[in-house]
């Protein structure tokens, strides 16, 4: 592996010494039986719950998401040919597990604060034959890696670390932000609210960073029994929707809804 983790204490190099990566002044960071490092300093009750992480789990697995998937491997290919990218907001890893299918031989790095996510990404790895992705908990604004160590770096749903993916990107990498387009979930929203809305379409500029492009598709799925529940749990709504308007999920057998998402492609300029 040519990229180093960064001590995140002393921004020293970290080694592998048995089972924890340690660096020359012995701060030491164990490695769990998962596979996945846990870089966050001090106590972590951040990032989704698990019972989020579980519910992304089982949908995404259905494939459901499988014409997003493809787009941003495609959005990716497209731009570069990466021999080494990060996933900063990686949650379970689905989407980086397809990166891996399409890049076999880079190096792929998964990075998020919810520990149960990471652990269940890396969990993924240890079953997995062939290269493996690389996982840590961590948070997007204080990366354990060095300058200049990736080709590309891609936030998925997540907010955008843009100074820190500047600093670890090399000089001419690229940053891919996805996220949803104008009538993601519009089925599912109809479902539930009176009045749903519209998702705003609005681009985002980031210093050391030139906006280059942007790839979108669009495509709708039926969705049956618990898929409907793990769907709504998954996302932001579940944490603003009242009871009530939440029970009218409950008695649904099937959903049509609209996806759409769209990623926007930056170019590092520093």
């Amino acid at each position: 592996m040519s990229i180093e983790y960064k001590c995140p204490v002393c921004e020293d190099a970290l080694e592998m010494q048995g089972k924890s990566l340690v660096c020359a002044k012995r701060h030491t960071f164990d490695m769990a039986k998962e596979g996945y490092v846990n870089f966050a300093l001090g106590k972590n009750d951040s990032g989704d719950s698990a019972e989020m992480c579980a519910c992304r789990r089982r949908f995404l697995s259905k494939g459901y998401y499988s014409g997003f998937s493809k787009l941003i491997c495609d959005s990716v290919g497209k731009y570069t040919d990466p021999k080494s990218l990060l996933d900063a907001g990686c949650g379970e890893g689905y989407y980086l597990r397809k990166l891996r299918e399409r890049y076999p031989d880079a190096e792929l790095f998964g990075i998020d604060l919810a520990k149960e996510a990471v652990r269940l990404a890396a969990k993924s790895e240890k079953q997995r034959d062939g290269i493996r992705n690389s996982y840590s908990v961590c948070g997007i604004f204080s990366l354990p890696f060095f300058d200049n160590s990736f080709d590309a770096v891609i936030s998925i749903f997540a907010p955008v670390g843009d100074a820190e993916n500047a600093r670890v990107l090399k000089s001419g990498g690229y940053m891919f932000v996805a996220g949803p387009g104008k009538t993601h979930l519009s089925g599912l929203k109809s479902a539930v609210y009176e009045s749903p809305y519209e998702n705003e379409e609005k681009l985002r500029e980031y210093d050391s960073f030139r906006f280059i492009g942007k790839e979108t598709c669009e495509y709708s799925v039926t969705v049956e029994g618990e898929d409907i529940l793990d769907l709504f749990t998954m996302t932001p709504y579940y944490w603003k929707t009242s009871k009530s308007d939440f029970e009218k999920l409950t008695r649904l057998e099937r959903l049509k809804t609209e996806l759409s998402f769209e990623i926007s492609v930056y170019s590092s300029v520093k």
